[in-house]
């Protein structure tokens, strides 16, 4: 078995034993800090408690990731933009420096209707906040 499938499948299953949860959760952080140290994130930027990876590059990917899921597929009050915004706070909590001022939901939007446009047909999606009703945040 692929050693990113065994994680996956060991990240995915809590124990009933408090010990042993707390366990596997250390263990867990651990192997996402070996795979960040492995992949070239630098210590200073591995978050100790979790193992996540809180590096420039890293807000950068995820970033970008949200944009290209909206730009494809639009946004609604109900489904991404809550999660945009749990996203965003997560990252201003550990990293407010690569937050501020960064509006990822205008540039998603743009992007979105950029797409639609390119298209040449409207927007399919009926739940699309962009085209059907104003965005709030």
């Amino acid at each position: 078995m692929r050693a990113n499938l065994l994680l996956m499948h060991y990240a995915r299953s809590p124990l009933d034993c408090p010990v042993c949860e707390a366990d596997r959760l250390t263990s867990m952080a651990d192997a996402r800090a070996g795979i960040c140290i492995a992949s070239g994130v630098a210590i200073e930027d591995i978050d100790p408690a979790s193992g996540y990876d809180h590096s420039r590059r890293g807000y950068d990917r995820v970033r970008a990731s949200w944009i290209d899921l909206i730009r494809q597929h639009g946004a609604s009050e109900f489904y991404e933009i809550p999660d945009v915004a749990k996203v965003r706070a997560r990252w201003a909590e550990k990293r407010p420096d690569f937050v501020e001022g960064d509006d990822w939901l205008t540039e998603a939007f743009e992007a979105h209707r950029q797409f639609i446009t390119a298209l040449g047909r409207p927007c399919r999606r009926t739940s699309c906040d962009i085209h059907f009703t104003a965005p709030t945040l």
